[in-house]
């Protein structure tokens, strides 16, 4: 079997406050990184304003990132999104305006949209629901938000990562039933960050997922998964939170110590960190 190369399924870059993809790039490449799905940050996170305007700029900040990404020879999809959080934040401060956050959220989307058409990125992420507790009003916005990015998705065969509350069986049944009304196949669906219980619900109704590269949550899922899933760091690279949630060559550090400990070997590796990438986007390894 080739060398183990390794994929992150799910990470940020902020190359304003943060350390940027040019460092971040650098070394998950020389740490044996190859591929990496690229999501943009709430506008927020940058500095910007939740304005229309200013979710524009944030895009503009992501497609330099994913070039960069390229130009360091890793292999990239480019993700842009309209976070749940950020919807959430706007709909908490004044819920009887929320008609107003939705009709701005669907534009958003329709702008990603022409983003995919015009081949500059490659998907939408990440749009869903919050994973906490927020007012139903934010619930429902982004609920409707989700459901017409999906329909969006299919028409254009795009992938979608989904962020989603950690609801184990009942989040699995609602996204299937949801992709069944949409008749969305449901590999243009990428599960974000769940947990082992949802993870093992979702993979019992086809989904495919990423799960956080920490240590102890590779060896629980290794154990109870089979190898149809992807692992992510979804670092944030925010200097007043480092290493939220992992740094990207820590997954493949952690990946590489279960794989010492003969916890894991390296055809359940190469499923995850290669055989995934293809069957999902349809991009080949350097080799």
């Amino acid at each position: 079997m080739v060398g183990l190369i390794f994929a992150d399924g799910h990470v940020h870059s902020n190359p304003i406050k943060g350390m940027g993809i040019a460092t971040i790039g650098k070394k998950f490449r020389d740490a044996g990184g190859w591929f990496m799905a690229l999501v943009s940050l709430p506008p927020h996170s940058l500095g910007f304003n939740n304005t229309f305007d200013d979710y524009l700029k944030t895009f503009e900040v992501l497609i330099n990132e994913c070039k960069i990404a390229k130009e360091l020879g890793l292999k990239v999809m480019c993700f842009a999104g309209i976070h749940p959080s950020a919807i959430e934040n706007e709909i908490s401060r004044d819920s009887k305006h929320g008609g107003k956050v939705l009709e701005k959220a669907l534009g958003v989307v329709d702008h990603i949209a022409k983003l995919i058409r015009e081949g500059i990125v490659d998907g939408f992420g990440e749009i869903g629901r919050p994973h906490y507790k927020a007012i139903p009003e934010a619930f429902v916005v982004n609920n409707i938000v989700m459901m017409y990015t999906l329909t969006l998705a299919k028409d254009l065969s795009a992938p979608v990562h989904l962020h989603l509350e950690q609801g184990g069986e009942v989040t699995a049944i609602d996204i299937d039933k949801i992709a069944r009304s949409i008749d969305i196949e449901k590999n243009r669906i990428i599960l974000h960050h769940l947990d082992v219980v949802t993870a093992k619900a979702s993979q019992n109704r086809g989904f495919i997922f990423t799960i956080a590269g920490k240590y102890p949550i590779l060896k629980e899922c290794i154990k109870s998964l089979k190898p149809m899933y992807m692992i992510e760091s979804d670092f944030i690279d925010d200097p007043k939170r480092p290493g939220v949630s992992s740094y990207p060559w820590d997954i493949i550090e952690n990946q590489r110590k279960l794989l010492a400990e003969d916890l894991v070997d390296e055809e359940y590796l190469y499923k995850i960190n290669i055989d995934m990438v293809i069957k999902l986007y349809s991009i080949e390894p350097p080799f």
